[in-house]
């Protein structure tokens, strides 16, 4: 009886967890983020939105891996490393490609490790011959996609704006 009562103190925490991290992300993206990027042009700019998304990544990785949350950190950490090299090492610029790996690299490697965390839960979890070597192959494919999307994918968010912008 007192394992269960222990069990559901933990699950209330995560659900805690999780409902203010989906809090803190939609106040970040539909209130502070407009009210920053109507008044900036540079990210550097927009502290109260990346401060709120940063909570609320915290927040919900504390809800959703429970236990496990520091090994989740720790694979964001070293995906961010592992992003860095592939894009100082792939990315062609000669004597810019610390800034283009620090610029580029850290975020496509974390952003994979977003996405691989994900795509582990729903999809890799339930396999049962050579778990790793498949896991290391699909966390490599979406470090490339997304490494190739943050080098050569230019500016999407402007593009995008602009064409709803002569859309209308």
């Amino acid at each position: 009886m007192e394992n269960s009562e222990r069990s559901n103190k933990k699950l209330a925490g995560r659900k805690i967890c999780l409902i203010l991290g989906a809090i803190f992300f939609v106040l970040s993206v539909f209130i502070f983020f407009p009210i920053e990027s109507s008044k900036s042009n540079f990210l550097e700019d927009l502290p109260m939105t990346f401060s709120a998304l940063f909570t609320a990544l915290i927040l919900l990785m504390i809800g959703f891996m429970g236990k496990h949350f520091f090994k989740g950190i720790l694979f964001l950490l070293l995906s961010g490393v592992v992003g860095y090299f592939l894009i100082y090492f792939g990315y062609p610029l000669g004597q810019f490609s610390v800034l283009a790996a620090f610029w580029l690299g850290i975020p496509s490697g974390i952003v994979a490790a977003l996405i691989f965390l994900v795509v582990n839960y729903y999809f890799l979890i339930r396999i049962k011959t050579h778990k790793i070597i498949k896991k290391i192959v699909v966390y490599l494919i979406i470090l490339f996609i997304v490494a190739i999307l943050f080098g050569y994918g230019g500016d999407w968010y402007f593009e995008f704006t602009e064409y709803l912008k002569n859309y209308s």
